[in-house]
Protein backbone atom coordinates (compact mmCIF):
# COMPACT_ATOMS: atom_id res chain seq x y z
CA UNK A 1 0.00 0.00 0.00
CA UNK A 2 1.32 3.16 -1.08
CA UNK A 3 1.27 4.73 2.64
CA UNK A 4 2.96 2.21 4.19
CA UNK A 5 6.15 3.27 1.95
CA UNK A 6 5.59 6.92 3.03
CA UNK A 7 4.11 7.93 -0.38
CA UNK A 8 1.93 10.57 1.46
CA UNK A 9 4.19 12.42 3.48
CA UNK A 10 6.56 12.61 0.33
CA UNK A 11 3.56 14.73 -1.24
CA UNK A 12 3.29 11.72 -4.41
CA UNK A 13 -0.31 11.52 -3.36
CA UNK A 14 -2.70 13.13 -3.98
CA UNK A 15 -6.09 13.51 -2.48
CA UNK A 16 -7.58 16.02 -4.31
CA UNK A 17 -7.49 15.26 -7.86
CA UNK A 18 -7.10 11.92 -10.04
CA UNK A 19 -8.21 8.97 -10.47
CA UNK A 20 -6.32 5.95 -9.70
CA UNK A 21 -6.51 1.69 -9.42
CA UNK A 22 -7.11 1.77 -5.15
CA UNK A 23 -8.06 5.43 -4.44
CA UNK A 24 -10.80 4.24 -2.05
CA UNK A 25 -9.08 2.19 -0.57
CA UNK A 26 -5.93 4.93 -0.01
CA UNK A 27 -8.19 8.21 0.62
CA UNK A 28 -10.16 5.73 3.39
CA UNK A 29 -6.71 4.54 5.33
CA UNK A 30 -5.24 7.93 4.95
CA UNK A 31 -8.09 9.98 6.46
CA UNK A 32 -8.95 7.32 9.24
CA UNK A 33 -5.22 7.48 10.13
CA UNK A 34 -4.41 4.43 11.26
CA UNK A 35 -1.39 2.83 9.33
CA UNK A 36 0.13 -0.06 11.22
CA UNK A 37 3.21 -0.59 8.98
CA UNK A 38 5.67 1.62 7.53
CA UNK A 39 9.00 1.63 5.50
CA UNK A 40 11.55 2.40 8.10
CA UNK A 41 15.30 2.88 7.51
CA UNK A 42 17.30 0.63 9.49
CA UNK A 43 20.49 -0.25 11.26
CA UNK A 44 22.21 -3.12 12.18
CA UNK A 45 24.11 -3.98 15.36
CA UNK A 46 25.48 -6.55 17.84
CA UNK A 47 24.76 -6.75 21.59
CA UNK A 48 27.76 -3.71 22.69
CA UNK A 49 26.04 -1.50 20.10
CA UNK A 50 28.66 -2.35 17.21
CA UNK A 51 27.79 -1.65 13.36
CA UNK A 52 28.04 -4.95 11.88
CA UNK A 53 28.73 -5.79 8.09
CA UNK A 54 27.05 -7.85 5.40
CA UNK A 55 25.27 -10.27 7.86
CA UNK A 56 21.52 -9.29 7.18
CA UNK A 57 19.80 -10.01 3.74
CA UNK A 58 16.37 -9.05 2.13
CA UNK A 59 13.91 -10.61 3.14
CA UNK A 60 15.11 -11.59 6.58
CA UNK A 61 12.47 -11.46 9.18
CA UNK A 62 12.66 -9.08 12.17
CA UNK A 63 11.45 -10.00 15.50
CA UNK A 64 10.79 -8.58 19.07
CA UNK A 65 13.61 -11.04 20.90
CA UNK A 66 11.76 -10.86 24.01
CA UNK A 67 8.47 -12.30 22.47
CA UNK A 68 9.71 -13.72 19.60
CA UNK A 69 6.43 -11.90 17.79
CA UNK A 70 7.59 -10.76 13.86
CA UNK A 71 7.65 -7.24 13.91
CA UNK A 72 8.65 -6.97 9.95
CA UNK A 73 10.49 -7.77 7.52
CA UNK A 74 13.92 -6.73 5.57
CA UNK A 75 13.33 -5.15 2.03
CA UNK A 76 16.94 -3.86 1.11
CA UNK A 77 20.25 -4.25 3.18
CA UNK A 78 23.82 -2.98 2.45
CA UNK A 79 26.26 -2.77 4.95
CA UNK A 80 24.91 -2.10 8.91
CA UNK A 81 21.90 -0.20 7.17
CA UNK A 82 18.70 -1.36 5.11
CA UNK A 83 15.03 -0.53 4.80
CA UNK A 84 12.51 -2.78 6.64
CA UNK A 85 8.61 -2.68 6.09
CA UNK A 86 7.77 -2.78 10.14
CA UNK A 87 5.38 -2.46 12.53
CA UNK A 88 4.99 0.91 14.70
CA UNK A 89 4.40 -0.33 17.52
CA UNK A 90 7.16 -2.52 17.66
CA UNK A 91 9.76 -0.66 15.74
CA UNK A 92 9.88 1.72 18.16
CA UNK A 93 9.60 0.36 22.06
CA UNK A 94 13.12 0.10 22.43
CA UNK A 95 16.61 -0.60 21.97
CA UNK A 96 17.52 -4.31 21.73
CA UNK A 97 13.89 -5.43 21.48
CA UNK A 98 14.23 -6.34 17.85
CA UNK A 99 16.52 -8.97 16.10
CA UNK A 100 17.26 -10.34 12.98
CA UNK A 101 15.31 -14.17 13.28
CA UNK A 102 18.17 -16.68 13.63
CA UNK A 103 20.41 -14.18 14.01
CA UNK A 104 19.64 -13.24 17.41
CA UNK A 105 23.31 -11.74 17.91
CA UNK A 106 22.28 -8.74 15.26
CA UNK A 107 19.89 -6.35 16.65
CA UNK A 108 18.03 -3.58 14.43
CA UNK A 109 17.87 -0.62 15.68
CA UNK A 110 14.64 1.50 13.56
CA UNK A 111 15.72 4.92 12.86
CA UNK A 112 12.55 7.50 12.89
CA UNK A 113 12.90 9.91 9.53
CA UNK A 114 13.53 13.86 10.42
CA UNK A 115 10.88 14.20 7.83
CA UNK A 116 8.61 12.15 9.27
CA UNK A 117 5.05 14.20 10.69
CA UNK A 118 4.21 13.89 14.45
CA UNK A 119 0.92 12.55 14.18
CA UNK A 120 2.55 9.31 12.55
CA UNK A 121 3.51 8.31 16.32
CA UNK A 122 -0.04 8.84 17.87
CA UNK A 123 -2.06 5.93 19.16
CA UNK A 124 -5.06 4.90 17.46
CA UNK A 125 -7.28 6.02 19.77
CA UNK A 126 -5.03 9.85 20.06
CA UNK A 127 -5.68 9.59 16.17
CA UNK A 128 -9.79 9.33 16.37
CA UNK A 129 -9.76 11.79 19.44
CA UNK A 130 -7.58 14.52 17.27
CA UNK A 131 -9.76 14.16 13.87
Amino acid sequence: MPLEYNLAGLNAISFDKGCYVGQELVARTHHRGVIRKRLLPLKFVDDGGKEVEQKVAPGSEVINAESGKKAGTVTAALGCRGLGLLRLEEAFKGFSRLAIQGQEDVKVQAIRPEWWPSDWFMEPQEQIAAA
